[in-house]
């Protein structure tokens, strides 16, 4: 609602006499009466009403669960959350609202979806990584010989391959690196909510007005004119925590209506999250793989087959033999087992106080 200016104020004040004056102004006796304390106490709006010492319009405040002092209030992200200060009135320092944090209320976590169970790999039997050979025999790496490796592929299947040559002068002997036991793992896979959860992180800075009051009609609080910045809103705090409060939109309240409902909580706290996972041996694994090697590159001539297990083993050639390819299959293939444990929900969830926010339409 618009108010008159300071000349049409003046020029109506100019037109009243002297008992007159007092009596439209409210402001005391018509002696020692200064036209700047009229200015300073009344308010008058277009249509000649008096609207006391507010300088704004006069909202119904009066009404059900509600303290009747109006509040401002900012709702966003914790990490952004301003100072009660950020709103101000008016351009100079004279008019800054003077405004304190009232209450600082929080947004209600959003209920956790609940933990992804964990899965794991299955062990399995690896094939050897390959020969390490030596011009010395019983696998002697000593000073003097010389030592030549002889490495199938990653993920070796068994089949036939060959790694390159190694001429008589330095096959002595093979040392054959033992089968393996690929453990169960982890499989990768984001455990949900291991952090705040969605909600957790909103407030509500709750502001006192301390220039809401002024409005000459009981009941009724001052709402400057003015914009507020973004994300500001003129509430009203509901005085209980029951979940039975709803905002006045019927047709006896006067002026605007605070009818958008926001709710808070003055506790709200949610530190639940998954447990990580893991795997466990449920039956050990058995792995055992016969080895052979041959002279020629196509695992036609072979040179020998040697058992091996967990420990490797040793192997010495034929005096003159060379080494061209390698093959492998399984004498024992029995992989263990494993189970998984974790992704379990721990910690607490908290929340109490319901306050509840009715707030005029934002722009107000």
């Amino acid at each position: 609602m618009a108010r008159w200016g300071t000349g049409r104020i003046l020029a109506a004040v100019i037109g009243l006499s002297g008992a007159a004056v007092a009596t439209a102004s409210g402001c005391g006796a018509v002696d020692g009466y200064d036209c700047a304390e009229l200015l300073a106490c009344d308010f008058i709006t277009e249509d000649g009403t008096n609207n006391g010492a507010c300088d704004g319009i006069c909202v119904d405040a009066n009404f059900g669960s509600f303290g009747q002092m109006p509040v401002l209030v900012w709702m966003g992200h914790a990490g952004l959350a301003p100072e009660c200060g950020a709103v101000r009135r008016g351009g100079g320092p004279d008019d800054v609202t003077k405004v304190s944090t009232f209450e600082l209320l929080h947004a209600e976590p959003a209920p956790h979806p609940g933990c992804d169970p964990c899965v794991c790999t299955q062990p399995a039997c690896a094939f050897p990584a390959g020969l390490s050979v030596t011009s010395g025999y019983m696998c002697d790496e000593g000073p003097g010989e010389t030592v030549t490796p002889f490495e199938p592929p990653a993920g070796w299947d068994g089949a036939c391959v060959a790694p390159g040559t190694v001429p008589a002068a330095a096959f002595g002997s093979f040392a054959i690196a033992p089968v393996t036991e690929r453990a169960c793992e982890v499989v990768a896979a984001p455990v949900p909510r291991d952090g705040a959860l969605p909600g957790s992180t909103e407030v509500a800075v709750v502001c006192v007005d301390a220039d809401a009051s002024g409005c000459p009609e009981k009941g009724h609080r001052c709402v400057a004119e003015e914009r507020l910045p973004a994300g500001w809103r003129r509430c009203l705090l509901s005085e209980v925590e029951g979940d039975y409060i709803e905002c006045p939109d019927g047709e006896d309240i006067e002026g605007p209506r605070h009818s958008e409902k926001f709710t808070f909580w003055m506790v709200a706290k949610d530190d639940r999250k998954c447990t990580e996972c893991s795997c466990h041996e449920t039956a050990p694994s058995a792995c055992e793989a016969i080895v052979s090697t041959f002279e020629d590159t196509a695992c036609g001539e072979m040179v020998a087959s040697v058992a091996v297990g967990e420990n490797g083993s040793c192997h010495d050639a034929e005096p003159g033999s060379t080494l061209g390819s390698m093959s492998a299959v399984w004498r024992v293939d029995s992989p263990g087992s494993c189970a998984p444990s974790g992704g379990e929900l721990t910690g607490e969830r908290e929340v109490e106080g319901r306050r509840t926010l009715c707030c005029l339409p934002e722009g107000m």
